[in-house]
């Protein structure tokens, strides 16, 4: 392999391993609402925010974390739950899903900030 080509992998791989160090800002996540939460969390997880794990308040809440480990809460009257993301610097990302079944979970607001210490 001649010297440029090797550079121009070696630039290629850089530009990759930079991309997912840096995770997108929260405010480019707009077009992620309306889509079905599983397609959703892998364009976050791809984009290089991991999912924030922490227990969540109620058994069956917990039991739904086996699955989604950032989920932190669910309110079952309105079918809403909350999930949060974070990057390697420790930016907070909320997500917002509702649906009746975990299959359902569809993305309705996306925001930055994380949830207060308890």
């Amino acid at each position: 392999m001649n010297v440029s080509r090797l550079m121009m992998a070696f630039t290629m791989a850089l530009a990759v391993g930079t991309a997912a160090a840096n995770p997108q800002p929260a405010n480019t996540w707009d077009g992620l609402v309306g889509m079905k939460y599983a397609k959703a969390r892998k364009e976050v997880i791809d984009a290089g925010w991991r999912p924030d794990h922490r227990n969540a308040g109620a058994e069956w809440e917990r039991q739904l974390q086996g699955q989604f480990p950032e989920l932190r809460s669910c309110e079952a009257s309105s079918g809403q739950c909350i999930h949060y993301f974070v990057s390697y610097d420790g930016i907070c990302l909320k997500v917002v899903t509702e649906g009746d079944t975990v299959a359902a979970f569809k993305v309705r607001s996306v925001a930055q900030g994380c949830p207060k210490q308890q």
